[in-house]
């Protein structure tokens, strides 16, 4: 069953249905769902689909005819690919021709003259014609790149679209059985891709699917870290040190160098910058202050996350014991604070939902702040979540415990406010809560000046 990506199908949909030419390109992580999407559309459309691979120019040029034979059924074999696009332009005078090449990347390996081809063949053959051509791939810095300015096909693309993990909200199309609270734990392990998430089992609990997908000898998962990074990037250890820095709280650029043992920052930014482009790594920068230098890096994949956190460190434990006891003592004593990092992701993601039509800015805030009662004095101050909108100012506290939200937490909160009022200057602020266990009867009973969200509400959009 096809789940999710619709706006994406919309896109290609309108396209295919158009009168002229277009040209396109899919592509996104791998384990996104690019060859999937293609095939959904190859289930409304007629289309030609050829998954390139790494044999050459000439060899694929010799499969891709076969393909294009078997399309047709005409014996027919072309000596380049011009004969070939000429072919398909004459062939487009009668018909309308979806062309689906996966995998392009691997046509750009050590054959760059290929974008040289394609321009020739574009502006000589195709502009119009009635053909669809559409390509797809993983290695995203070599596909964004291919279409820039002093690339040779600059200004011939008609549409591009980058495929992107689910959000916790759309992820959970995949378990509607779970609980609300395995729900929020399977999101924050396996995260928002496609691929990880189809291997989930609702019937069975966390545990279960953490064992069968991730720990036991040969699971499909048992090895995914090391077999993501040997496609994507050089030089893993390089990588893993950094991962694995920033996986123990190393957050500031300075100390990700220094605790994973590369000489100089700028080196360690541009590894940064592959795993940002990657969707492996984010940048956080502290709510209101946007020019200042006050960024962290945190680990964006939640299962990249999820395996730093517990796994690359006890890579020994994992070996010799028991898998269900290393669940138990291993991840599952620390799994709730593992997710309460997650959480707080998760609520962001919710408020971005629902004040999508006035959001001005969101983000954490932390710093440390003159004591308002006695300025000599320091304080660390922390909030999870501060929600600007048009219409007011709100600051959040997320809760993933097996306690309700009490009064004293309401009043930690609420002198949060005063210090941000001061900062900012905000007159009125609103606090709110998210709660994995809801809230003791008074703090129910000011609701009217509280947000209050538990986790019915995280998913009610």
């Amino acid at each position: 069953m096809f789940i999710g990506r619709q706006k994406e199908l919309k896109i290609l949909k309108e396209k295919i249905n158009s009168n002229h030419f277009e040209f396109g390109l899919i592509y996104g992580r791998r384990r996104i769902g690019k060859t999937r999407l293609l095939k959904e559309i190859n289930k409304h459309f007629s289309s030609i689909y050829f998954v390139a691979d790494e044999t050459g120019l000439d060899i694929n040029l010799q499969r891709l005819s076969q393909e294009i034979s078997f399309y047709f059924q005409e014996p027919i074999t072309f000596s380049n690919y011009e004969n070939l696009f000429i072919y398909l332009a004459k062939k487009s005078q009668n018909q309308k021709i979806i062309l689906m090449i996966d995998e392009f990347s691997y046509l750009l390996k050590n054959n760059t003259d290929i974008l040289s081809i394609l321009q020739n063949i574009i502006d000589k053959y195709l502009q119009n014609s009635n053909i669809k051509l559409i390509l797809s791939g993983s290695h995203i810095g070599i596909l964004e790149d291919i279409f820039a300015y002093h690339k040779p096909l600059y200004g011939r693309k008609t549409f591009q679209i980058k495929l992107k993990t689910f959000d916790y909200a759309e992820a959970n199309l995949f378990y509607p059985q779970a609980s609300l609270e395995d729900k929020i734990i399977f999101y924050s392990i396996f995260g928002g891709l496609p691929f990880y998430l189809q291997k989930i089992d609702d019937t069975k609990s966390v545990k279960d699917n953490v064992i069968n997908l991730i720990l036991e000898d040969g699971a499909i998962f048992e090895d995914e870290i090391n077999f993501f990074l040997t496609q994507e990037v050089r030089n893993i250890k390089n990588y893993s040190r950094i991962l694995n820095s920033i996986s123990l709280g190393n957050t500031q650029l300075s100390n990700i160098t220094s605790k994973s043992g590369i000489q100089h920052t700028g080196t360690t930014s541009k590894y940064l910058d592959i795993l940002q482009n990657l969707d492996i790594v984010g940048k956080e920068i502290c709510f209101g202050k946007k020019n200042q230098k006050k960024t962290l890096y945190f680990i964006k994949d939640q299962f990249f996350h999820f395996s730093f956190y517990f796994l690359e460190k006890n890579k020994s434990q994992k070996i010799i014991m028991n898998k269900n006891n290393f669940y138990e003592t291993v991840i599952q004593k620390d799994l709730d604070k593992y997710v309460s990092l997650e959480f707080e992701k998760i609520c962001q993601s919710f408020l971005i939902k629902k004040n999508k039509m006035n959001i001005e800015e969101i983000g954490r805030y932390w710093g440390n702040e003159k004591e308002i009662n006695n300025p000599k004095n320091n304080v660390n101050l922390e909030i999870d979540i501060i929600l600007k909108t048009n219409k007011n100012v709100s600051i959040f506290e997320c809760k993933w415990s097996n306690q309700k939200i009490n009064m004293p937490q309401f009043k930690q909160l609420n002198i949060k406010k005063e210090y941000i009022k001061k900062i900012f200057s905000y007159p009125n602020i609103i606090l709110g809560f998210f709660s994995k266990k809801g809230y003791q009867q008074e703090i129910i009973q000011n609701q009217k000046d509280i947000f209050l969200y538990n986790l019915e509400d995280l998913y009610s959009l």
